[in-house]
């Protein structure tokens, strides 16, 4: 395992194998998600406040997204040349910053402005976890990082419009962005003086266009990069299809109150905890790696074609529908750990870049699964929603069995 780079008369931060680490590395995980969907619940009352046409009051969630997705494609090269802790002190300053801006915006146009910024300083400091645990660990230990940081990355976004809702029962949409500010300066103090940086000085690389785009061609040719990048990102096609229709299929579709929906919404949620929790036990007690993708995708494969099923014969219900996502999303708890790992481990001189390559994939094909279920969602019925995690499902599993299970760790 690789050592913490030291610097000369600093007591030393974080101990990188205790609790304290992962939870750092947690919070670094969950303020992109906190920042896109906290807001969810308030685009009606920013609208009302600010006195903006609906769609300029909607693209408060989609500007943050465009800076979001786009950063990292420059974040990930920067954080590979002057090391994760610079890029992480200037994304955290920026994200703090650009948070009171949007609590204090006068204006829907300073408000997307401050968004967009904030979204760019989101996404340069949320490839950074995945890097720094590249940098810091090997194999199994890696794994086990990795399960933890997925749990809080991937349950962020179904929990966030809750919280949001719920900080909107005590204040203005205001109150959301400032609370944004308060967690963000307090990980700022942590990243500032507890953190220590962990890419090797030698492990540097440069910064002209050329070597850039050597790198970009050195992860998207690398078999391993690319194709689990690919796995990952088709799975969070399914995942995030049911983000997006789930409000209409339970609450128009089935009739489920609001109070009802957040209760199926938060036991769906669930299933990204217990995967992930299920996936760090069978690390932890050195189940093999494939056997364990084995069997996540073909659960995977099994709940979405049960769910396309049970939608073609009309049978669907609420609590049907729920229980076969849970299964789905556990599923992907349990896959989504690996993929990452193999996808960034065959490049540690580049890891920055190659987090960069496995985020902006994965908010790509995220981004498609649910423009996708949203546009094919009609009467009411599940069939939008089976037929896209199906199809993300059966895709993930042909990738894995004809291209990329060797790859993975016996």
């Amino acid at each position: 395992m690789n050592a913490p780079t030291r610097v000369a008369g600093r007591t030393p931060g974080l101990n990188v194998h205790g609790l304290g680490f992962t939870f750092f590395l947690a919070l670094l995980t969950v303020l992109p998600p906190l920042a896109i969907d906290t807001a969810l619940p308030s685009l009606a009352l920013i609208q009302a406040d600010l006195h903006a046409p609906q769609t300029k009051a909607a693209a408060v969630i989609a500007i943050f997204i465009a800076g979001f997705s786009t950063a990292p494609i420059v974040g990930g090269p920067l954080a590979d040349r002057f090391g994760r802790k610079a890029i992480m002190a200037v994304g955290l300053i920026v994200f703090t910053l650009t948070s009171a801006g949007a609590a204090l915006a006068p204006s829907i146009d300073a408000l997307l402005a401050f968004r967009l910024v904030q979204g760019a300083s989101a996404g340069a400091v949320g490839i950074l976890p995945r890097a720094i645990i590249r940098d810091l660990f090997e194999g199994r230990e890696a794994r086990l990082q990795l399960s933890a940081v997925s749990i809080v990355f991937s349950v962020g976004p179904l929990i966030a419009p809750t919280l949001g809702a719920a900080i909107l029962a005590f204040g203005s949409w205001r109150l959301i962005f400032a609370i944004l500010t308060a967690v963000a300066a307090l990980v700022t103090l942590i990243a500032l003086f507890l953190f220590e940086e962990s890419h090797a000085p030698e492990n540097r690389q440069s910064l002209k266009p050329s070597a850039v785009f050597a790198g970009y061609r050195r992860a998207l040719t690398n078999p391993a990069c690319a194709g689990f990048s690919l796995l990952g990102g088709v799975l969070f096609a399914g995942l995030f299809a049911y983000v997006n229709v789930s409000p209409l299929l339970f609450m128009q579709g089935y009739g489920v109150s609001k109070t009802g929906f957040a209760g199926l919404f938060a036991i769906t949620a669930s299933g990204v905890i217990v995967g992930s929790s299920i996936n760090a036990w069978l690390i932890s007690r050195h189940v093999s790696p494939r056997a364990v993708v084995d069997a996540a995708l073909m659960i995977e494969c099994a709940a979405a074609l049960t769910l396309l099923a049970v939608s073609l014969a009309g049978a669907g219900s609420a609590l049907i529908v729920a229980g076969l996502v849970m299964i789905f999303i556990s599923a992907f708890g349990l896959v989504f750990p690996n993929a990452v790992h193999e996808a960034i481990h065959p490049l540690p001189e580049i890891a920055g870049l190659a987090s960069a390559v496995v985020t902006t994939t994965q908010m790509l094909f995220g981004a498609l699964g649910g423009v996708a279920a949203a546009a094919l969602y009609h009467d009411a019925s599940p069939l939008a929603l089976g037929a896209i995690m199906s199809a993300a499902a059966l895709a993930a599993a042909a990738l894995y069995a004809f291209w990329l299970r060797g790859k993975v760790g016996a």
